[in-house]
Parts: structure tokens; sequence; C-alpha cells
């Protein structure tokens, strides 16, 4: 759901309806955010099978050979059933205007059965589908766009929340930036941290929450984890270590080093000294905003 924060936040702040269509388990996230929710597709990036078979790709063939798998086979088969489900939503209740995450291969196909004027907003993969949709994910949807009628799949204009030159090597010509938010409740520190200050320089480490999420992955990132809280034993830090799923598997002896799950990152980015990241894409641009230093 932050990926969506700069499209959710300025259209309700302008009073506009805003109802996300998703499977149940961004339900919560919705509701933080004051979204209307709607049940659509299901939660198959959760299956356990998937993500084993998409871990060893990545463990064994690295970037390229991955993304090809989840966004040139799996995420095209699963378009289907989220169209579906919208096409029927959507046709009882017509939206004015459809804003789906980039990667929303069957709300595409959904505003296009139903004329719908529809942008595809990027969630950080836009530069991955545009390098792609002619290879693969194109070629892999031809089917079911047939099947409903349409002509050859076309990724959507898009909405990027940052300089289209900063991730677009060559930006589509359909690419239009806009100003980034974030929900307000991500920028507000914890009390725990906000009442706890410290002479020592704060450092924020953060691998993503991908790898965590993905089982067959976990023990690779974990000795990344490991290794860097090593390291800032050795200095003389205040460290918190953010580690999704993993943060009950990651023990500090070291009690200047503190494990948890989530913190509220951009409002964190705004007191840290330096940010340890995996580089992703929300990670930079949230220290950017913070004008935190990266590593």
């Amino acid at each position: 759901m932050s990926a969506l924060d700069y499209v959710t936040g300025p259209a309700l702040a302008q009073g506009h309806d805003v109802a996300l269509y998703a499977p149940v388990m961004f339900r919560r996230e919705a509701q933080r955010r004051g979204v209307e929710f709607h049940r659509a597709g299901t939660d198959w990036t959760c299956d356990f099978a998937v993500q084993q078979a998409a871990s060893e790709i990545w463990k064994e063939s690295g970037n390229a050979p991955f993304n090809r798998y989840i966004f040139g086979r799996l995420w095209p088969d699963q378009a289907g059933a989220k169209a579906q489900d919208l096409i029927t939503e959507w046709t009882r209740e017509r939206p004015d205007l459809v804003i789906a995450e980039c990667s929303d291969l069957g709300a595409h196909l959904a505003a296009k059965v139903l004329h719908l004027p529809v942008f595809a907003a990027d969630n950080g993969l836009g530069p991955v589908l545009v390098d792609l949709w002619d290879t693969d994910i194109a070629p892999a949807l031809t089917s079911l766009h047939k099947q409903h009628g349409q002509d050859t799949p076309v990724l959507p204009a898009m909405l990027t929340p940052a300089p289209a030159q900063w991730f677009y090597e060559t930006p589509p010509p359909s690419v239009r930036a806009v100003r980034r938010t974030v929900a307000e409740f991500r920028i507000v520190l914890p009390e725990w941290l906000d009442r706890s200050p410290s002479t020592r320089p704060l450092v924020y480490v953060s691998l993503g929450t991908l790898t965590t999420a993905m089982s067959g992955l976990r023990t690779v990132v974990g000795s990344v984890y490991r290794e860097v809280m090593a390291a800032l034993s050795a200095i003389g830090c205040e460290a918190i270590v953010s580690a999704g799923e993993l943060a009950k598997d990651l023990r500090s002896a070291d009690r200047r080093i503190r494990v948890v799950e989530h913190v509220p990152q951009p409002a964190l980015l705004r007191r840290a000294d330096l940010f340890v990241t995996h580089g992703g894409r929300a990670s930079l641009l949230d220290a950017v905003q913070g004008a935190t230093p990266v590593r």
C-alpha cells in the first residue's frame, strides 16, 4: 500500500472517493489510510510453493531470470482471475478513473475491457516491466487479452513519484512524474524512539520487505543482516535494524543495536545519521526526502 500513497493520499485530500480492489491481505493497510476496501484477486504471492520456486531461481541464477519468471510467467498467469473479479465489480459500480499498480496486469485488462481511463502507478517495478514488456510480458498476456476481445497488450501511461530520469535509462514517452507523498502515520516516530535521545550517531538498517517475506531467501538475507550488525557493534553508534519476519530470528547482544519487525521508515530517516539499505527504490526515495546519507 505504501507504494500507492503518492496517488491515494492526494486523491483523498482533494475530496475524491477512493477504493482499493485487492487481495484480502491488503484490507488492514487500506483501512489505516481511510481507503474503502473491496476484495479482488487472490493472495497467491503468499503461497509457499510459489515463494520457494522464485527463491530458488534467484539464488541459482540471479535477478534477470528471477524477473523473467515473476513478471513474464507468474503474474500474467494470475492476471485472468484478478481481471474477472474487477470486470464483475466495475460493471456494477463503475469508477471514473482507475489507477493501478504498474504490475497489476489484471486491472489494466479490466479497465481496457470496460473502456475506463487508466494510469499505471509505478511502484518501483516500472523499469523492470518496461524492459521485459515486449519480450516476456506482452507475449504471455496475448492469449488472455484475446479471450476478452482485446488487441495486443499495451502498458498504460505511467505515473512515477520521482523524476523519470532517476530510474529510467530512456524514459518512455508516456511516463509522467508527480510529487511523492507518504501516509501521515508513516512520518510519526514511535514513542519508544522519540523518547530515547542519544549523543551517538544513529544508523538505520533495512534490506527491504520482499526478500524477508520469501521463505527461501531468509537464510541468505539473515546472514547479511548478521554481518551488518557485527560491523555496527564495532563502532560507536546506536542502530535500529528493521528486519520484517526475520526479526524474531536475529538477536543482538549489544544493547545499542535494536532489532524490530517494522518502523515508520520515512519518519526514522529524518532522524537517522546513516541508512544501510539494499538500494530499493522506495528506500532511496525515503532517504532523499529525509536527506539521509546512504550506504
